[in-house]
C-alpha cells in the first residue's frame, strides 16, 4: 500500500497547493485515507492528465469520505484559484451554461483532490472542437440480477465485449477496453474528429441493433430494466455532447478505492470482475505495462 500524504503545503509546476485532513477516512473498509488518494492522484498523474487535459470535467466529490455525502460537481466554484482553467459550455435544452473546471497539470489535479474529489468524469471531445468527439466509449454494464454473484454477472460483460470487438475490428477500427472499477467495461476509439455527436450516435445505434438482433439472448436496446431482464444493456444515449466518462486509472467510490483500469484483450479473457484494481495495486501494474490507453489520445503513442 502506498504511503498517504499530509497536511501542509506542497509546491507542484511552480504552484503551492494546501492540503488539508489528510487523515481523514475516505474509504472505510479498505482503511484508505484522503492524503492516500492524493499521494495516488500525485504518483498516477503523468499516465492520467494527457486523458484530462483540454477536456470540461464533472466533478464527483465525496468531502467527508464514501458512505458520507457527495455530490457532481459541473460548475467551478468562486474560489477556485485563478491559475485553474475553466471553460463554458453552452445546453441550449436545459437553458444553462456551466462553466466547467479544466485540469492542465498535476498542480490542478491534486487541489480538486484535495477537494474530496474521488472521480474525475471527462468529456468525450475537447475545448478546441467540443461538437466533434476525439473519443467513442461503449459502455457495456452487467445486468441488474438478484442472486448473481460478481463474477456471474461480469461473464455476459466480457462476451459482450469481444463481440463488439469482433464488429469494431471489421469496420477497420482497433478497439481498447478498461475496467469501469464498478460493474463493467468500457471499449474506446479514437475518431478523427470529423463526424458530429449525431453522426457517431446514429452509427452506434445501428451497430447495437444489428448485434443485439443478432445475440438477443444475450444483449438488449431496451431501456427499461424488467424488458431487458438478465441481458446486458447496449446504450447509445450516452454518446451525446455534454456525456462524460470516468476515464483510466480515476479512482471510483467503492468499498476497495478500485481503479479504472485498461486491460489486454487477452487479460480481459480471463478477468474476473471489475474491481481488481486497486489504489492499492494500480501503479505497481502501470509501472508494468505503462498506459494500455495512451494511443487513445497521443498519436504515435
Amino acid at each position: 500500500m502506498l504511503d498517504g500524504l499530509s497536511s501542509g503545503e506542497i509546491e507542484l509546476v511552480g504552484r503551492k497547493v494546501r492540503l488539508t485532513h489528510t487523515d481523514r477516512i475516505y474509504f472505510p473498509e479498505a482503511g484508505i485515507t484522503k492524503g492516500h488518494i492524493i499521494r495516488y492522484y500525485l504518483d498516477i498523474s503523468p499516465l492520467l492528465l494527457p486523458h484530462l487535459r483540454d477536456r470540461p470535467l464533472n466533478l464527483e466529490r465525496f468531502p467527508e469520505g464514501v458512505g458520507a455525502e457527495s455530490f457532481y460537481q459541473k460548475n467551478a466554484s468562486a474560489f477556485f484559484p485563478s491559475w485553474l482553467r475553466t471553460f463554458s459550455v453552452d445546453y441550449p435544452r436545459a437553458h444553462k451554461t456551466n462553466r466547467h473546471v479544466l485540469v492542465d497539470d498535476a498542480a490542478g489535479l491534486i487541489y480538486l483532490a484535495n477537494l474530496g474529489t474521488i472521480t474525475f468524469h471527462a468529456f468525450l471531445s475537447r475545448i478546441d472542437d467540443l461538437t466533434h468527439p476525439d473519443l467513442l466509449i461503449l459502455d457495456v454494464d452487467p445486468p441488474d440480477l438478484a442472486g448473481l454473484t460478481r463474477e456471474e454477472s461480469f461473464k455476459p460483460v466480457v462476451e459482450t465485449a469481444f463481440l463488439l470487438r469482433e464488429e469494431l475490428l471489421a469496420l477497420g477500427m482497433a478497439p481498447r477496453v478498461k475496467t469501469t472499477g464498478k460493474r463493467g467495461l468500457h471499449l474506446g476509439v479514437s475518431l478523427d474528429r470529423r463526424s458530429t455527436y449525431n453522426e457517431v450516435r446514429t452509427a452506434l445505434t445501428e451497430l447495437f441493433t444489428r448485434l443485439s438482433e443478432r445475440r438477443p439472448d444475450l444483449m438488449s436496446r431496451a431501456v427499461r430494466k424488467e424488458k431487458r431482464r438478465h441481458r446486458v444493456y447496449l446504450d447509445a444515449l450516452r454518446m451525446a455532447m455534454g456525456a462524460t466518462v470516468a476515464p483510466p486509472y480515476t479512482v471510483r467510490a467503492t468499498a476497495v478505492a478500485s481503479i479504472s483500469m485498461p486491460v489486454t484483450w487477452e487479460e480481459l479473457a480471463t478477468l474476473e470482475h471489475s474491481q481488481v484494481y486497486t489504489v492499492a495495486n494500480a501503479l505497481a501494474r502501470v509501472t508494468s505495462v505503462g498506459d494500455l490507453w495512451a494511443p487513445l489520445v497521443t498519436p504515435g503513442a
